[in-house]
This record gives C-alpha cells, structure tokens and sequence, in this order.
C-alpha cells in the first residue's frame, strides 16, 4: 500500500476535476451535435417521403405514357400498312395512265392518218 501525501491527494483530484470537466464538455458538445443530427435526420426522412411520393408519381407517368406510346405507335404502324397500300394503288394507277396515254396517242395518230388519207382521196 503506498501512502499518499495531501499535496499529492489534491493533485490527483485537480487531475480527476480537469478530466471531469472535459469530459462534460465533451458530452455538452456530443449532445449538442446529437440534437443537431437528430433534427438533421427528421428533415431527411421528410423529404425521403416526399421522393417516395414522387417517384411512385413519376411511375404513374411512365405507365401512362407508355401506354400512349404503344397506341401511337399502333396507329403508326396502322397508318403505314395503309400508306404502302395505296403506293401500290398509286403505282397501277401510273401504270394504267401510262397505258392509256400510249393507247391514246396511238389512236389520235390513226384518226390523224385517216382524216388525211379521207382529205387526200377526196381531194383527189
């Protein structure tokens, strides 16, 4: 057993006093910083909510216009079938003019023959 003097006794106690203390203001500032960190989170899971909220609407929307994309693209679709169908009807319709233009000329050019071969006999 070690005997210890007053002057060591009451340095061992302003020892024990300056750690006390700074322990307290350690546990001051941890707890401050605690109620700070605490309000911190309750900001945070608010607006986590709020993104939950958002998301699920932004996922609404998806859906939504994902389905109006698919009837666009439906009537798309549609509309081409038909385009193709009538640039086949346009391209008989061509051929067909064609035809009847050169069968046309070919008979106003046998009409010009006779009326000139009827001129030219009864001229003669």
């Amino acid at each position: 057993m070690k005997n210890f003097s007053a002057d060591d006794v009451q340095e061992i106690v302003e020892k024990k006093e300056a750690e006390y203390k700074k322990l307290e203001e350690e546990y001051s500032y941890l707890k401050e910083e605690y109620g700070d960190l605490k309000s911190e989170n309750d900001e945070l899971q608010v607006r986590h909510e709020r993104f939950k909220k958002e998301i699920a609407a932004l996922k609404r929307e998806k859906n939504t216009l994902m389905k109006a994309n698919a009837t666009v693209l439906g009537f798309y679709r549609e509309d081409c079938g038909k385009m193709d169908d009538l640039q086949k009807l346009n391209k008989k319709l061509v051929k067909s003019n064609k035809t009847a233009n050169r069968d046309f000329f070919i008979l106003a050019a046998a009409y010009v023959a006779t009326l000139v071969l009827m001129i030219y006999l009864f001229i003669r």
